[in-house]
């Protein structure tokens, strides 16, 4: 290093990183610190060889470093460097000194890689404890013998700690007296915060602010290598009940801030002027450090770039999803009681951890709700921010945000591909379809760009609750036919039948496809009946039976489930729902096989009354002219009275988040951050996830 490290550079003979991974003990007040940290790396990004051997140069000097470290403290020595020049940053940052800056992110990335080869090769504990791990000879000042266990070692931590905190820097003198730290790692972390909060982001400080966000993440990435969750780590109780918890409204602010505002793609190009010292982090980030994909070609054009906002997403969800044992998530709480900024609230005495713009937040969501990680940030605030919810549910443009989310639905269930990202899309609209507002609105909101869906929906126009209805429809149908995920199933249902007592000038597919879905899952069960039936003769004949109890039961809930929003939809607005009463009538005959079914009779009252009235009413239509029919249905149905069908309880399904849902989001936040942070995670080593699904 102290030089610009290209694609010829040969990293194993670098003199300085040699000198920080060797035997020599290095103090932090040494120059060699100015001269490791004034580097620039250049060489094309695109370049995969180039940048796996810039990683398997680097593993060899950290391979070293972990060991000798254990006597040298130079690690130690070098966050005891770094925690001294954090004190300056705020100033070099007002006097724009670029030498300083430069210096500081390139030790943030410096410090990255060392934290990231660590943590996957040391418990979280042995991690935590080289942070303050001292020279021997300094160690056996403090202490008349060295010992190797655990205890000894505790000890010449708590130590060092103390001898830290007073003779290596002047940090307390910038911090709050009440803050106490309980080892050197905490203080560490407590200044990446304390960076994010109060540096601000410029052309100078970009570096400094991804390189923090990116430090934070693999800190916290121990849990990667664990097969369960782990809700006693050391560095999440930093920010659960530490030092870091006190600033939980104050970096969820900043890191949402950042995903507003912060969305070029990452360039690292700074260069000093008037004194040649260019620093060329290559072209992006992005590119430059090898990702964990495990996606094709086509899905990984449509990754989003490396950018602050997005890295800043990733830190946030993790923060917040994760739960531990004995205390409440400062960081969940604060995402639930944020107000906005634009409004003043009704409600003084309502806790409020801090106040945001709402419109801005919704639009940048709109943008990026194709993209994961903010579509489970959406969820997050549907699901826990009542404020915000509400604030979503009043807007005018809300096809801006519920026709990327129907996109997801559809085109993850068109390639069978029932993934975390298809999921929270679906759980995002049943969260929506719960308010009746939102379903009444959705039908008075055409939509016309439609070119996404399947080619053989011939459909120019339609209303957003009937595209909604009609991607639902078609989840239901596929899912039924392929993967049948009875999950997917029930959820695409229970939606359904939210929206259906507001169902409103249905377009003709969309019935036709309601009725044709009813008809697919009847002649299923039938199907399943007999092969229940011929399975418990070979069960008599001493062959091994199938159990087809659970299917055929599925199946029974969604036609009962159909017949109920029919019903809904015929009572809540028959006299705008003509195209559905014309398939009613059209498909009469399917209807006949639920009379005799106990399960369904009491549904088929209303639906038999509608088919008999309007029958009587057409039959003297000549048959294929169905516009004459559609008119006198139109027709009928204003002055038919609807208190003569009979009142159902109102069809109403509300999403309940399951107590064990960090089982489910802290593996795919964590599988999230090795595809999308530009870290270079060793997927053989992640257990907490299948990480060879995206080797």
């Amino acid at each position: 290093m102290g030089s610009v490290i290209t694609k010829e550079t040969i990293l194993q003979d670098n003199v300085y990183l040699k000198k920080l991974s060797g035997l020599e003990p290095v103090d932090d007040y040494d120059p060699f610190w100015n001269k490791l940290l004034s580097f620039s790396l250049k060489f094309d990004d695109e370049d995969e060889d180039t940048r796996n051997a810039l990683e398997s140069a680097l593993d060899d000097h950290l391979q070293c470093l972990m060991y000798n470290t254990q006597t040298t403290g130079n690690f130690a020595a070098f966050i005891r460097l770094f925690l001294r020049r954090a004190t300056e940053l705020k100033a070099s940052e007002q006097c724009e000194n670029k030498i300083y800056l430069w210096q500081t992110s390139n030790a943030l990335l410096i410090l990255r890689y060392i934290a990231r080869f660590l943590t996957q090769r040391m418990t979280e504990k042995e991690f935590v404890r080289i942070f303050a791990k001292y020279r021997e000879s300094e160690e056996n000042e403090s202490s008349s013998t060295s010992s190797s266990s655990d205890e000894d070692a505790d000890e010449d931590e708590e130590s060092s700690n103390k001898q830290e905190n007073g003779n290596y820097n002047n940090n307390e003198q910038t911090k709050e007296p009440s803050i106490v730290f309980q080892n050197t790692a905490e203080e560490f972390t407590y200044e990446l915060v304390s960076i994010l909060i109060n540096i601000s982001v410029n052309d100078t400080t970009l570096a400094i602010h991804v390189e923090a966000v990116r430090c934070l993440l693999t800190l916290l990435s121990s849990q990667l290598y664990n097969e369960s969750i782990v809700n006693t780590s050391i560095v999440f109780r930093f920010f659960i009940d530490g030092a870091c918890a006190q600033h939980a409204a104050g970096l969820t602010k900043t890191l949402l801030l950042n995903y507003l505002i912060h969305n070029s793609e990452y360039h690292m190009t700074v260069q000093k002027p008037q004194e040649s010292i260019v620093f060329g982090l290559a072209s992006s980030m992005w590119s430059m450090v090898q990702m964990a994909t495990g996606l094709d070609s086509a899905e990984e054009e449509k990754k989003p770039p490396l950018t602050l906002g997005n890295l800043s997403i990733l830190l946030l969800l993790n923060l917040s999803c994760h739960q531990p044992l004995s205390a409440s998530n400062p960081f969940k709480e604060t995402l639930a009681l944020f107000q906005n900024s634009q409004e003043v609230s009704t409600l003084p005495t309502q806790v409020v951890s801090f106040k945001i713009d709402y419109n801005g937040l919704y639009e940048r969501l709109c943008a990026t709700a194709g993209q994961e990680p903010p579509m489970l940030l959406l969820y997050m605030l549907l699901q826990a921010n009542s404020g915000f919810r509400n604030y979503v549910l009043s807007r005018i443009n809300l096809e801006n945000l519920v026709v990327p989310v129907l996109r997801i639905l559809h085109d993850g269930v068109a390639t069978s591909n029932n993934s975390h990202h298809v999921y929270l899309a679906l759980i995002v609209a049943l969260i929506l379809s719960e308010d009746d507002i939102f379903c009444k609105i959705i039908h008075e909101t055409p939509i016309k760009d439609l070119g996404w869906l399947d080619s053989d929906f011939s459909v120019r126009e339609i209303s957003l609750g009937g595209l909604t209805a009609l991607v639902f429809i078609r989840a239901i149908q596929k899912n039924a036919l392929k993967t049948k995920d009875r999950y997917l199933h029930t959820n695409c249902l229970a939606a359904l039948a939210n929206m259906s007592a507001f169902f409103k000038n249905l377009a003709p597919i969309v019935c036709q496809r309601l009725i044709s879905l009813l008809d697919l899952l009847t002649k299923r069960h039938a199907k399943m009946v007999d092969h229940m039936r011929v399975s418990s003769q070979n069960d008599v004949a001493g062959g091994q039976p199938i159990n087809f109890h659970d299917d055929i039961t599925a199946l029974e809930e969604g036609i009962r489930t159909l017949l109920e929003i029919i019903n809904s939809a015929l009572c809540g607005g028959l006299r705008h729902n003509t195209h559905l009463i014309y398939n009613l009538l059209y498909h009469r005959a399917l209807f006949d096989a639920y009379v005799q079914h106990p399960m369904f009779q009491d549904l088929l009252v209303n639906i038999a009354a509608v088919i008999s009235h309007f029958s009587s009413k057409v039959i003297n239509v000549p048959a294929g002219d169905g516009v004459t029919m559609l008119q006198i249905i139109e027709k009928e149905a204003n002055v038919w009275p609807t208190d003569k069908l009979a009142k159902f309880p109102e069809l109403k399904f509300r999403y309940v988040e399951d107590e064990y849902t960090v089982d489910f989001f802290v593996p795919y936040v964590w599988r999230l951050s090795v595809q999308h942070s530009g870290i270079h995670f060793e997927t053989s080593r992640i257990k907490i996830f299948n990480a060879q699904s995206i080797a």
